[in-house]
């Protein structure tokens, strides 16, 4: 069914121009990514997580490379299951186990072994490309895309880029209707060109499940792929390395913290602002070089980063200039 559509399409192609039939187009850049996308089934572990229902459906997820890493949504393990069982576009079923988890952008890393050389050279013959954020428009058209439902039919859901650097700078933002099935799913533009990866994530809590509930507000995010293909992110998942959030130790005012000055209201004892020397009172005037004014830049600059990463900071103390650096460390409250 999945090749007759498709071969369908390539007629289709021959006698119109992709470029001036709107659904034609839309159909063109879902070709070009859909052989890349794996549903994911998976299997066993616990039925709730505290008092949160666990999504017992299938999941997305989008093959990386020749390798076998599969990259997806944190949401889909929350549940802690026995087995995950992959299903790839020339039909094949494998089963992955997982690598690492980014537990700041929601992201898990899956890899499996011995895939078809044939399957992957023609796959990977012609590379997807990837859109750099300062590229991408508020108000563009974007499709999300994902494999949840059948491994051989896209479903695909039309929108716009509502935002970008979002949740403290770490996603897109879509109206496009983002279900928990397409999450680990793919986020492109009209060109079928990457734009990000589709997970939940919220201004308001750091928990796997958090965003799910804004599906029916239509609000989805993605992760930037330019992000996310960093050493800092891809280099240490593959490794085999878990990523948490780096944690400053800092506070601003909570109401005043998407109008007040950087200037910092609380300093946590014992972490890397204290023992860096900061004080309540010192305004922060420059991260790494680049100059913040308010406490909103501040986070957003600083709530992407990672536990392990060293960040210098311009502080203004009673008229003096000060240069601190600090590493970041893991949050008090960690996931399990």
């Amino acid at each position: 069914m999945y090749r007759l559509f498709f071969v369908c399409l390539l007629i289709l192609n021959s006698a119109f121009s992709f470029g001036d039939d709107y659904s034609l187009q839309t159909r063109r850049a879902v070709y070009s990514v859909a052989p890349f996308l794996v549903r994911i089934d998976t299997i066993g572990g616990h039925e709730k997580t505290g008092e949160e229902l666990v999504n017992e459906g299938a999941g997305s997820g989008f093959l990386l490379d020749r390798q076998g890493f599969v990259l997806t949504s944190a949401f889909h393990f929350l549940h802690e299951p026995t087995s995950i069982l992959l299903q790839f576009s020339d039909g094949t079923k494998k089963v992955a186990r997982k690598v690492a988890t980014d537990l700041n952008r929601m992201l898990t890393l899956l890899k499996v072994e011995n895939l078809n050389d044939d399957f992957l050279s023609n796959l990977f013959a012609t590379p997807l490309e990837i859109r750099m954020k300062d590229s991408v428009s508020i108000g563009e058209s974007c499709i999300a895309v994902g494999v949840a439902f059948s491994r051989d039919e896209s479903n695909i859901a039309l929108g716009i880029i509502s935002g970008k650097n979002r949740i403290w700078g770490k996603a897109f933002q879509t109206d496009a209707a983002v279900s928990p099935n397409n999450y680990g799913g793919l986020l492109i533009d009209r060109q079928g060109k990457l734009l990000g990866l589709l997970v939940p994530l919220s201004m308001t809590s750091d928990e796997f499940t958090a965003g799910a509930e804004m599906y029916d507000a239509g609000v989805g995010m993605a992760i930037p792929f330019e992000d996310i293909q960093s050493e800092t992110v891809l280099g240490k998942l593959k490794n085999g390395n878990d990523l948490e959030p780096g944690f400053t130790g800092i506070q601003f005012k909570e109401n005043r913290i998407f109008i007040g000055e950087a200037v910092i209201d609380a300093v946590q004892p014992d972490s890397p602002s204290a023992r860096a020397g900061i004080k309540i009172g010192d305004r922060i005037t420059a991260i790494d070089g680049a100059l913040v004014k308010s406490a909103l830049q501040v986070t957003v600059n600083l709530r992407p980063r990672y536990a392990g990463e060293i960040v210098t900071l311009r502080l203004l103390r009673e008229g003096q200039e000060k240069t601190v650096s600090l590493t970041l460390s893991t949050l008090t409250k960690k996931k399990k």
